[in-house]
């Protein structure tokens, strides 16, 4: 028999440390999960995104055998939230339901974030598709979206519209349409929501998500020039889209889930199966599309192309309109 010398030894160790290390991620996923799974959501209960992980969280801890928390972390443009996730231990117990403007445009408008988004995070799958509206009081002048832009092309910077704040969604999707349209607008940046405003008059317009505007929008409320997506949505079918006037525009937002970077590949490929299961369900696709959104689930390779791309769109508007928050 031969005894193995020291050298042959420590190879030996080596090799099969390499093994365990590879197999690592494969082993945890086979003992995973066997605690309770939180998912970090960066607003308020009962805010779109919220209401959106509560739909979901109940049938994905049914599928995984495990309970999930939904973990409230609202404040600073989603920042807080944000952060808490990335923060968190890479060990597949911490999902992320995040929005576009926190992944594609915080990082383009504000000069330090305490995240990075391509860093910090691997993409598991994008939810939905959140289309903005563009709604006016109803005793505003404009019929429809060719006649306000005719109007703001008579008197450029004369019409005001009202957003989120300085570099938030609605903010840019305001500017990409003044952009493609040749006008100029003045902007009123709110602390909060300006739908108030909006519906008392005091400001003219604001793109606001299908998820509040709709239900303003069908009682009369408020009136709907347009809204951001490619097509025409079934919960407003008679509300053109922008691209109809504009070709090529695009101002949707997006929900979409991902875990902190270094989570076990197999984990994330787990919660993806999962959860698009859950996106493909009639009920909840019933539920999302009452809520004016459009139901999404793809693969981790197509989120992870659209989180890159939205970085790209959104950094050209900023640049071209001087959008920062320092």
């Amino acid at each position: 028999m031969t005894v193995p010398s020291a050298i042959s030894r420590r190879h030996l160790l080596a090799s099969l440390g390499a093994i365990a290390l590879a197999a690592s991620g494969s082993v945890h996923a086979q003992g995973w999960p066997n605690k309770p799974i939180k998912i970090i959501v960066p607003f308020a209960a009962g805010v779109s995104p919220d209401v959106v992980t509560r739909m979901i969280s109940d049938s994905l801890g049914r599928a995984l055998g495990q309970p999930v928390i939904v973990d409230n972390r609202a404040g600073a443009a989603g920042i807080i939230g944000a952060e808490a996730a990335a923060r968190s231990l890479p060990d597949g117990y911490t999902l992320f339901m995040t929005v576009n403007s926190i992944m594609g445009i915080n990082p383009v408008v504000y000069a330090k974030l305490p995240y990075d988004p391509t860093k910090d995070f691997v993409p598991v799958t994008q939810v939905a598709r959140v289309p903005y509206v563009l709604v006016t009081g109803p005793k505003q002048p404009w019929g429809s979206l060719k006649d306000l832009l005719a109007a703001a092309r008579t008197k450029p910077g004369s019409i005001d519209y009202a957003s989120l704040g300085v570099g938030s969604g609605p903010h840019l999707v305001m500017e990409m349409m003044n952009n493609m349209a040749g006008v100029r607008m003045t902007h009123i940046p709110y602390k909060a929501s300006a739908i108030p405003d909006v519906m008392a008059g005091q400001v003219p317009m604001v793109f606001d998500p299908t998820t509040t505007a709709l239900p303003l929008v069908k009682s009369g409320k408020l009136k709907a020039l347009a809204v951001t997506s490619q097509k025409r949505i079934a919960a407003l079918p008679d509300v053109p889209t922008v691209a109809e006037l504009l070709p090529g525009y695009d101002g949707d937002g997006w929900q979409g889930f991902y875990v902190p970077a270094g989570t076990p590949r197999d984990i994330v490929a787990r919660y993806n199966t999962e959860i698009v299961k859950i996106l493909r369900t009639p009920e909840l696709q019933k539920k999302l599309l009452d809520l004016g959104l459009e139901p999404v689930g793809n693969s981790v390779e197509e989120f992870t192309a659209i989180s890159r791309n939205e970085f790209v769109k959104w950094r050209k508007i900023a640049k071209a309109n001087n959008i920062h928050v320092d």
